[in-house]
C-alpha cells in the first residue's frame, strides 16, 4: 500500500459526515435484529461468521471484532445457547475448534438481512431517480473503503 497523504480539512469534514450518516443508517438497518432481541454485538458476530462458511477460530473472531478474549468467550456461549453457532474441529489442526454458523444461525441472519433489505427497498423507492443514481454510484466507493478493513 502506498504512503497515505495528510487529509485536507475538506476531506476530514467529509470523513466526519460519511461516518455520521453511515452510522445513522446502520443503526436503522439493525432494527429488525433489535426487534428480534439480537444485540448489535451478537448481530456483528453472526454477520462476521457468515463471511467464513468454513469457520473461524474464536481468537481470530475476537481480533476481527476488536473484542477481548473474555468478552468473546461470553458472546460465543450466548450464540451457542441460542443455537446460532456450532463448534467444529479444525480439519487443519484437530486440537483447535472453529466457530461455524449453524443452520439456525444461517437462517436467522438471512431472515434479518431480508427484512432489513425490504425496509430499505421501500425507503429507496421514495427517492428520486437522480438520488438513487447517486446512491448507486456511491456503492463501489463504499465497498472499496469497507474492503480495506477485511482480513483477506
Amino acid at each position: 500500500m502506498s504512503a497515505r497523504r495528510t487529509p485536507s480539512r475538506e476531506v476530514t469534514r467529509l470523513a466526519g459526515e460519511v461516518r455520521t450518516e453511515v452510522g445513522r443508517l446502520a443503526y436503522h438497518l439493525r432494527k429488525p435484529a433489535t426487534r428480534s432481541g439480537i444485540t448489535p454485538s451478537r448481530l456483528a458476530a453472526l454477520s462476521a461468521l457468515a463471511h467464513y462458511p468454513d469457520g473461524v477460530r474464536q481468537g481470530d473472531l475476537a481480533e476481527l471484532m476488536n473484542m477481548s478474549a473474555p468478552s468473546m468467550t461470553r458472546l460465543v456461549e450466548i450464540l451457542e445457547e441460542a443455537g446460532w453457532v456450532e463448534r467444529r474441529r479444525d480439519p487443519a489442526d484437530q486440537r483447535c475448534l472453529l466457530l461455524v454458523l449453524s443452520s439456525v444461525g444461517r437462517k436467522t441472519i438471512e431472515a434479518l438481512r431480508d427484512e432489513a433489505s425490504t425496509e430499505l427497498s421501500a425507503e429507496l423507492a421514495d427517492l428520486t431517480a437522480d438520488e438513487r443514481a447517486a446512491l448507486a454510484a456511491a456503492v463501489p466507493v463504499l465497498r472499496k473503503l469497507a474492503d480495506r478493513h477485511l482480513d483477506v
